[in-house]
């Protein structure tokens, strides 16, 4: 078990259409930076609130602009440089899966599938009493029997 001292928590999401995601990635840079940092530990998403995930999956939704697998070439950098490497993983809302699958959404009583008014339209809550839990469960299977990861963030 990795016991860290410090830690880095990468926090974004990429709308569907944002063109050439990771495109420019350098993971020997970032990596190199991370180290230098005194970092030995970070949290990376493997799935975005906006229900897009960043390797590559049989079960959700890969970034449609994303061309290789994200996630895998960073665990990959991480590891050689003996930094640890999380999945980070949003469970309670998804823009993606929320717009593709209704039925899978928290509904109010007045028939919204997001919180009016304020940009709330982009974070529908997702039902975990709906095939969405066990879609989740799959997307974590996926990712601790195919890849070198050190833990799960949800």
């Amino acid at each position: 078990m990795h016991d860290p001292k410090w830690c880095i928590f990468f926090d974004f999401h990429t709308m569907p259409a944002c063109p050439d995601v990771g495109k420019k990635f350098d993971f020997d840079k970032i990596t190199d930076k991370i180290k230098e940092c005194g970092v030995d530990y970070i949290v990376f998403p493997a799935r975005c609130n906006l229900g897009v995930a960043y390797y590559n999956t049989k079960a959700g939704i890969r970034h449609p602009s994303l061309s290789y697998d994200l996630w895998e070439k960073l665990s990959e950098a991480c590891h050689k440089k003996g930094i640890a490497i999380s999945a980070y993983i949003n469970v309670g809302i998804s823009h993606e899966e929320g717009l593709r699958h209704r039925d899978w959404t928290i509904v109010t009583p007045e028939g919204h599938a997001y919180k009016p008014p304020h940009l709330s339209h982009w974070f529908r809550n997702m039902c975990y009493n709906s095939p969405y839990a066990e879609h989740l469960c799959e997307m974590v299977r996926e990712l601790a029997s195919g890849y070198k990861i050190d833990g799960f963030f949800f």
